[in-house]
């Protein structure tokens, strides 16, 4: 039975115990493996009913795709779905993809020094025209699922990273994700941490227990890691790659406890040999940045990456957010 006639047979089945006798309020009604319907009550919201039923709030957007035109009325029934229908992002007019934004640093002067540092606001003006148009911020984790077919996400959803480690992150970013409650994740190489300029162990173990904030590997001393160079052994290049993945990897997990299972590749440089070993360690993704957006077909370890520059104004912000790609898939 297909999803339509799944519904159709939900609300046939409500239509005739309502016209049996005048029930007193239920609150879930019916349910299959697919759906639970469940009875509006004053109050609710697609916000609220998507806490309650589907973990978060943000997963509104998605709820709202399987009840298209339902006003949420006392008394209206509403469609809540028990597992991942959609397992691909694709739709009747195109599919939907995640912009993961990059990030490095950020400083409170009206102009960065470099284009890789981003004044804070220019940072600020950023995340709120995402909060106030509907994007939704999503952990890069979710990304994984996505590609996998285990989750469907919401509509407009994006990603934020950020890179290296420099404490500008702690100090100038964070407040302002927080005010917006947008996560964040933060990849670390373990041989910067400490210097000047830089976070400190004690501030990524901070850093780690923030409920926004995923710690990840970026290397353990940010070399380039695309294919062996001239010169360079087979033996000699496998140990860096040994050192650069799995070393940074138990130092960074020694220091935090956290599970280290995302990799940004420094300068986005790659090879099929680091790419097998991301797998061989069990890494669910790894990043680039290659600028674009990500669909549910994307390779996993070469996810897009697009980089935000200081300086760079909301118009060329705006292009590096697109959520959806529109195509006449019917």
């Amino acid at each position: 039975m297909n999803m339509r006639n799944t519904l159709v047979c939900l609300f046939s089945l409500i239509f005739l115990q309502a016209c049996a006798n005048e029930p007193e309020f239920v609150r879930e009604l019916a349910e299959d493996n697919m759906f639970t319907l469940v009875q509006v009550k004053e109050g609710d919201t697609y916000a609220s009913l998507a806490k309650s039923y589907m973990g978060d709030a943000k997963y509104e957007s998605v709820l709202r795709r399987y009840n298209p035109q339902i006003t949420l009325a006392s008394g209206a029934y509403v469609a809540i779905p028990k597992q991942v229908l959609n397992r691909t992002g694709v739709f009747a007019n195109g599919y939907q993809q995640v912009p993961i934004l990059c990030y490095h640093q950020f400083t409170r002067d009206k102009k960065g020094r470099s284009k890789m540092v981003v004044p804070e606001h220019e940072f600020r003006e950023q995340m709120k025209y995402l909060y106030t148009n509907g994007y939704t911020v999503i952990p890069l984790a979710d990304v994984g699922q996505f590609i996998r077919g285990n989750k469907e996400l919401p509509d407009k959803a994006v990603v934020i990273t950020i890179d290296d480690g420099y404490r500008s992150y702690m100090e100038i970013a964070l407040p302002i994700l927080s005010e917006y409650n947008f996560p964040s994740t933060m990849f670390v190489y373990p041989e910067f941490v400490g210097a000047g300029i830089a976070l400190k162990w004690r501030d990524v173990v901070a850093l780690n227990e923030h409920p926004l904030v995923d710690i990840q590997s970026h290397s353990k001393t940010h070399d380039s890691l695309s294919r062996r160079p001239l010169g360079e052994s087979d033996e000699d290049y496998y140990e860096r790659l040994t050192s650069e993945l799995v070393h940074a990897e138990q130092i960074i997990t020694k220091r935090t406890g956290n599970q280290i299972n995302q990799f940004a590749y420094p300068y986005g440089n790659s090879s099929l040999k680091l790419v097998d070993m991301l797998k061989e360690n069990e890494y669910d993704l790894a990043v680039t940045v290659e600028r674009g957006s990500n669909p549910a077909f994307s390779a996993p370890y070469l996810l897009n990456r697009t980089m935000i520059y200081g300086g760079d104004n909301m118009r060329i912000f705006k292009r590096s957010i697109d959520t959806f790609e529109t195509m006449d898939l019917k």
